[in-house]
């Protein structure tokens, strides 16, 4: 890969969400054994891992400070930089010192997209007569008439006729409803109304109402129903079904800054409920009062789960 590749967004946040785990429980090997797995993954894993261990020249550090003060140190620093230096640090367009490239991650999506979401912002966006586009926390898309180009993120697309491109799909909806989400290693596909045409170099797939698709460089995989309701962030909730609590955090910590995690001895219990996502405090709160855990916050950037 080039030294200047642009990273997409969630990588570059998972990689400091790791940064930060792994100082936390330092002795974790289970932890140990689940950073590998992600890092071996994708080789943009390891290129965000990789600038990451060289940020501490920022800082003048050899590494990045503790977990309660990275992401906080981090947004000093960059607005410590004039307007071009930040945008080379954040864009991916390739900051040196001393020879090493430093962590390039991708620009905010509003920087260099017609229509993008911060962290924890959704917005809706009409198209036309007919078409409307809602962007969950932390997505951008371009548009081009009735077609739209997803950069990074999640939209629920609406309308009569349309056609987006992600990075391993193009889909086209007719009188369709359909929700589009990139992962790291695919692309989520997912009809809540109407019926959607995939075309990937995989092949083609027609989707009706329910139906969803993961979509790769080489595949296309039957998505079957999560326990996690992929739609209800649109009504502004998180709708859980017997979810593993590690994974309803992950799902959780998209939409606030920083990191959002849990002890592994709580990692495997089980939750269902529904959430506000505009009111986090609260959603924490209330999940103490549905598991044995209690809420450990060093800082409203790192807050973890533990036991009882």
């Amino acid at each position: 890969m080039s030294a200047v590749e642009r990273l997409p967004e969630p990588i570059v946040r998972m990689a400091i969400a790791w940064q930060m785990r792994l100082r936390a429980d330092a002795g974790d090997a289970d932890l140990q054994r689940q950073f590998q797995a992600w890092l071996i993954r994708d080789s943009r894993h390891q290129l965000a891992w990789q600038r990451l261990q060289q940020m501490g020249d920022v800082f003048h550090a050899s590494q990045l400070p503790n977990a309660a003060q990275a992401i906080p140190l981090l947004q000093r620093a960059e607005a410590s930089l004039s307007r071009r230096r930040a945008l080379k640090l954040l864009g991916g367009l390739g900051l040196a010192v001393g020879g090493a490239t430093l962590l390039a991650t991708q620009a905010p999506p509003a920087w260099h997209s017609d229509f993008a979401t911060t962290t924890g912002e959704r917005r809706r966006v009409g198209l036309g007569d007919d078409t409307e586009v809602l962007l969950n926390t932390a997505s951008a898309v371009d548009v081009q008439g009735r077609d739209l180009l997803l950069r990074t993120g999640e939209v629920l697309v609406d309308g009569e006729k349309w056609r987006v491109r992600c990075r391993f799909a193009d889909c086209e909806g007719h009188q369709a409803r359909v929700l589009l989400r990139e992962r790291d290693d695919y692309s989520e596909i997912r009809v809540e109304r109407g019926e959607a045409l995939v075309s990937s170099k995989a092949g083609q797939r027609r989707l009706h109402a329910g139906e969803g698709l993961g979509v790769t460089a080489r595949a296309m995989m039957p998505l079957g129903k999560p326990p996690i309701d992929p739609f209800a962030w649109a009504r502004g909730l998180l709708v859980v079904h017997d979810v593993r609590l590690a994974e309803f955090l992950a799902e959780a910590g998209r939409y606030r800054q920083g990191w959002l995690g849990c002890d592994p001895a709580v990692a495997d219990l089980r939750l269902s409920g529904v959430f506000r996502l505009d009111e986090p405090v609260a959603m924490l709160q209330n999940i103490t009062h549905l598991l044995p855990v209690r809420v450990v916050e060093r800082s409203r950037w790192w807050v973890r789960l533990v036991p009882v």
